[in-house]
């Protein structure tokens, strides 16, 4: 079992629902997402401009975006077979509600930041080693004219 992070980064937050990261199996592991971290970055705004992150489960056979190396938590480990990409140039095929669409939502004020952590391993996101199944980390601003990028962390385990 190793542990992993995944940078996520996403320039130019819109008005609907993007995908800034996108992790998905490779046919070989198992993956769990332990803790999300998520904020943005942009110069504050005279009036607040929050931000609406959401975690929901794909399919994903059109993703394209920038493929990231995770970071290994103990170097002693081996690289992750789970895949992460940033910055999505295509939207993956979201399931819908009740199989997975929305399964974490949640608001940040342009001047805070969010951190969900699973409380035990029981509580821990699944992901399939079925190749291109798995969660994709989305964000939106309500601000037409936001600027600013989703920055954040996915942490996550392989068995």
């Amino acid at each position: 079992m190793a542990n992993f992070s995944a940078p996520v980064l996403y320039n130019a937050v819109t008005t609907s629902l993007k995908t800034a990261g996108f992790l998905f199996g490779a046919g070989t592991k198992r993956a769990m997402v332990y803790e999300i971290e998520m904020g943005q970055t942009a110069a504050y705004a005279s009036t607040d401009a929050p931000m609406q992150c959401d975690l929901s489960r794909a399919a994903t056979p059109t993703l394209a975006g920038s493929t990231v190396a995770a970071n290994l938590l103990d170097t002693s480990d081996y690289t992750a077979t789970t895949l992460w990409v940033n910055a999505a140039t295509a939207e993956p095929t979201y399931t819908t509600a009740g199989n997975g669409l929305n399964l974490k939502q949640w608001g940040i004020n342009q001047r805070g930041s969010y951190r969900w952590r699973a409380l035990d391993d029981g509580d821990n996101i699944l992901i399939p080693s079925t190749a291109g199944v798995g969660v994709g980390l989305r964000a939106a601003s309500i601000a037409s004219g936001f600027a600013g990028s989703a920055i954040g962390t996915l942490a996550f385990i392989e068995r």
